[in-house]
């Protein structure tokens, strides 16, 4: 009896002993990890890797919104931390998990369930509207911008004038970096199929403009090569027909139709490529 209360009182001791030394994060399956940084940030601030598989981090810009990568986070909120002496300006990110956040007012308030996204303000949230492509996350608790205010800032329009006033403030966001649900494109609509051929082409964003005149160009290119491949190979069966000693010097005459057709085509895809690229 007294060996079974040694082995029960060891297995409590060690059970409690692994359960406080397990890192705790906002979320279950949330993953924090430590990063240098060219600048010390503020926590809640989003981030982006400054290259891929980088161990290294800088404010996400709204220039770079497809980029964001995660949140900066307390390290005294974390229960076990494993610091990198080497890292400069060392900081903790996750790119999951439940954080808090720093937001702003730019979009107007935020309420429980809107999905935010970057502002203007670098590395600081604001509720997203339809024309973002990307956002970060979705809000926990609202912000109006009239209480836990942790400052304002001015805004300014393209011209260096002042536009408005927003208010700062920080709020548990559950980060879900991903294609904005309520976009709705401002451009023509084009087909998925041809957008994504476009840009595998282009490597970039392309203009409906463009993808349109290269259909248009490709059609034309595929249309005139074989009016013309049709018309060289029946002239030359018709031509067989009526004179069949001229076989020879009417199939030199299919061969060049061939190449000809041919380099239409390539003609006309070399053109396409320029359009989508340049």
């Amino acid at each position: 009896m007294k060996v079974s209360r040694i082995i029960l009182s060891l297995a409590i001791i060690l059970t409690a002993t692994t359960v406080a030394f397990l890192p705790v994060s906002a979320e279950s399956g949330a993953s924090v990890q430590s990063y240098s940084s060219d600048t010390p940030l503020d926590n809640g601030t989003i981030v982006q890797l400054t290259g891929k598989d980088s161990n290294s981090v800088k404010i996400a810009t709204q220039a770079e919104l497809q980029n964001m990568f995660g949140v900066t986070v307390d390290r005294n909120q974390l229960t076990v931390t494993l610091s990198n002496g080497s890292l400069k300006n060392e900081v903790y990110v996750t790119p999951s998990g439940t954080y808090n956040v720093l937001v702003s007012t730019q979009n107007g308030p935020i309420a429980i369930g809107d999905y935010v996204t970057l502002s203007s303000i670098n590395g600081v949230a604001m509720k997203a509207g339809t024309v973002e492509k990307t956002v970060f996350g979705r809000a926990n608790a609202p912000f109006d911008g009239k209480t836990i205010i942790l400052g304002s800032t001015t805004l300014k329009d393209i011209t260096g004038k002042t536009d408005k006033t927003v208010k700062l403030g920080s709020i548990p966001i559950t980060i879900d970096i991903k294609h904005n649900p309520n976009d709705v494109s401002t451009k023509a609509k084009v087909p998925d199929f041809l957008e994504r051929i476009g840009k595998a082409i282009a490597e970039k964003e392309v203009s409906p403009v463009r993808i349109y005149l290269s259909m248009a160009i490709t059609a034309v290119s595929i249309v005139a090569a074989i009016a013309i491949l049709y018309a060289g190979v029946r002239n030359g069966v018709i031509s067989i027909g009526r004179n069949p000693m001229s076989k020879k010097s009417i199939f030199r005459a299919l061969i060049e139709i061939i190449l000809t057709t041919i380099l239409i085509l390539v003609i006309g895809l070399f053109a396409v490529y320029l359009l989508l690229k340049l």
